[in-house]
């Protein structure tokens, strides 16, 4: 019965894991305009940025990008490991220590979108903070998923 119901669990996390964003739009609250624009080119339409904070953003969001990857890369190997477990029979110790695995994965992975999100709003200006900063925090989550966070 235990593992029917932590195996429940680990299918919604994963589904829920699914629903943040992936690589795909990261959750952004900006239109998207399907002309060919990066979410960059969108950011610094909606928020007039300089060619400073333009530049200064780009780098943090690259940055994050590389930092988060690998990290990425490692997460469907830990809901295997965690699936694996539970069907497996393994004791509940086991399970609990590879879904605490899983929580330290998706734990750097928000550390790393909310650097880069502090990073970013330490750039605008005072006129743009009250737009920039729910637009930014939308723009962060998730974000880092796919190979490039600034595709359309």
């Amino acid at each position: 019965m235990l593992s029917r119901i932590l195996l429940a669990g680990l299918v919604a996390s994963a589904l829920v894991f699914a629903q943040r964003g992936g690589g795909g739009r990261g959750g952004s609250n900006m239109p998207n305009m399907n002309s060919g624009e990066t979410r960059m080119d969108r950011l610094t339409s909606a928020l007039k940025l300089s060619k400073d904070q333009r530049k200064g953003i780009k780098a943090a969001m690259d940055d994050a990008q590389k930092e988060a990857t690998p990290i990425y890369e490692q997460l469907p190997k830990s809901h295997l490991a965690i699936a694996e477990a539970i069907a497996a029979g393994k004791s509940q110790e086991e399970i609990d220590k590879a879904v605490r695995h899983q929580a330290e994965l998706e734990t750097q992975i928000a550390s790393i979108e909310l650097h880069a999100f502090a990073k970013a709003v330490v750039l605008l200006e005072p006129d743009q903070k009250q737009f920039g900063i729910p637009s930014l925090f939308a723009m962060v989550r998730g974000v880092f998923g796919g190979k490039n966070w600034n595709v359309q």
